[in-house]
């Protein structure tokens, strides 16, 4: 049996560019280590979600993992873990971020600004709006650093809408709504009703809070409003472990990968981004990823994001030259004796960021490959998001990715029987009858 390498190139698909000749910047990128794992193996096109939906990054790398069948618990769920906290279980809670806001009669603006050597003031700021009450809803904040924090709803629902704008850029702080989906209607407008409440408490005691007077004083914005976004409910998951058949290990450079990590029971290796030098920084990753594998991983997901970061630098020419550089430092993959005979090699990405234009991301595909002794090699020989169209492997979703893998490493599951109460995608562990069982 094989074991798994997944490398996963954030928002490394884009659209076509007139400055590139009318390519992308994937295809317009040198990428020879790229093309030779597609070449060596059996590519197709990924849709991170359904065709045409712009999908955040954690939701596909639920997909990607195996759990799309499961209900999805809100990314505050994997922030709070990423940052060292348990949330509770079983009760609604959101991301509550702290923002510098302006009020008028349109609302309240939202001031650019990024949190930075500010936990202190941040601490003394949240410690007078941590606990609200009403209509039979309690709201508590748990500090987790910076301006982050994470607010528990007891009582209430998490089908309501974001307050934060996020990236919807220009809008003003917006009032929560219930969603049309919730099952219980009246909860979830109870709690829309809560948290706007909560929202407008808190802005104006932190508008008269001490802190942001001195904070005025000393010509930073003051911290005066909350807002909350990414809903949802930490009710438990089965562990990767359990889910594949086989140990994980993620590597990434992010604390929303920390918390995916330890929310699926998964190893983390937490390797920084390198945007100054990516390709050092895959290289580091393949390190660390073989290493892994040496130490008992059967499935190890490397996460590098810089094709990301470029793109939303609106420039495909950097976005190109990223490429370049992540391509280089996968040639360190070649140093692996034995590769295809013993691993199964899959690189994919999590969406699409254009690089030009108003989307954070788009719901266009990304490609697929993967190699291994075996699969069967298709004609394609280039790893790009027209390329891949003319593989073997089709028209895929995030959600396919690992009972593909699993079945290249001679590790899935065979479904003419029923070995184990849980829905594994993976061999499973097989408990065996003994004579002290009743």
């Amino acid at each position: 049996m094989k074991k798994i390498l997944l490398v996963l190139l954030d928002g490394i698909a884009d659209r076509t560019d007139p400055e590139l000749g009318g390519l992308t910047p994937l295809e317009a990128a040198a990428t020879p280590n790229l093309d030779r794992i597609a070449a060596l193996g059996a590519s197709g096109i990924l849709y991170p979600l359904d065709p045409g939906l712009a999908p955040p990054s954690e939701i596909p790398h639920f997909h990607l993992f195996g759990y799309a069948d499961e209900p999805f618990p809100g990314r505050a769920v994997f922030e709070a873990f990423g940052w060292g906290v348990t949330p509770p279980h079983d009760t609604a809670l959101a991301h509550l971020g702290m923002r510098h806001v302006t009020p008028s009669a349109d609302g309240f603006a939202i001031t650019e600004w990024w949190p930075g050597d500010e936990d202190a003031d941040c601490r003394k700021l949240l410690a007078d709006v941590a606990r609200y009450r009403a209509e039979g809803i309690e709201l508590e904040v748990i500090g987790l650093g910076r301006s982050d924090s994470l607010l528990t709803i007891r009582g209430g629902s998490e089908y309501v809408t974001d307050s934060d704008p996020f990236f919807h850029t220009g809008l003003p702080v917006m009032r929560v709504d219930a969603l049309e989906e919730a099952p219980d209607a009246e909860l979830a407008a109870r709690t829309a009703r809560v948290l706007n409440a909560y929202l407008l408490w808190s802005h104006g005691v932190l508008e008269r809070h001490p802190v942001n007077a001195e904070r005025r004083a000393r010509g930073a914005p003051p911290l005066n409003m909350l807002v909350t976004k990414w809903h949802g409910r930490h009710r438990g998951l089965p562990p990767f472990e359990t889910r594949a058949g086989l140990p994980g290990t993620l590597i990434a450079s992010t604390r929303m990968y920390a918390g995916l990590a330890a929310a699926l029971g998964m190893r983390y290796v937490q390797l920084d981004e390198r945007m100054d030098a990516p390709d050092l920084e895959v290289t580091q990753k393949l390190e660390a990823a073989f290493a892994a594998c040496d130490a008992g991983a059967g499935f190890v997901h490397l996460h590098t994001k810089t094709a990301d970061e470029a793109a939303h630098a609106h420039s495909p020419q950097l976005k190109r030259s990223v490429i370049a550089a992540i391509d280089r430092g996968l040639s360190a993959l070649w140093q692996r004796p034995r590769l295809l005979e013993d691993f199964v090699v899959a690189v994919t990405a999590d969406h699409t960021t254009p690089s030009r234009g108003p989307m954070l991301h788009s719901g266009d595909s990304v490609p697929f490959v993967m190699a291994a002794s075996t699969v069967r090699i298709d004609s394609v020989e280039a790893f790009g998001e027209r390329a891949a169209a003319a593989g073997g492997l089709g028209t895929l979703r995030a959600r396919d990715a690992m009972p593909l893998m699993l079945n290249a490493a001679n590790r899935v599951r065979f479904l003419g029987g029923r070995a184990t109460p849980n829905r594994s995608l993976g061999l499973p562990r097989i408990t065996p009858l003994r004579a002290t069982d009743d």
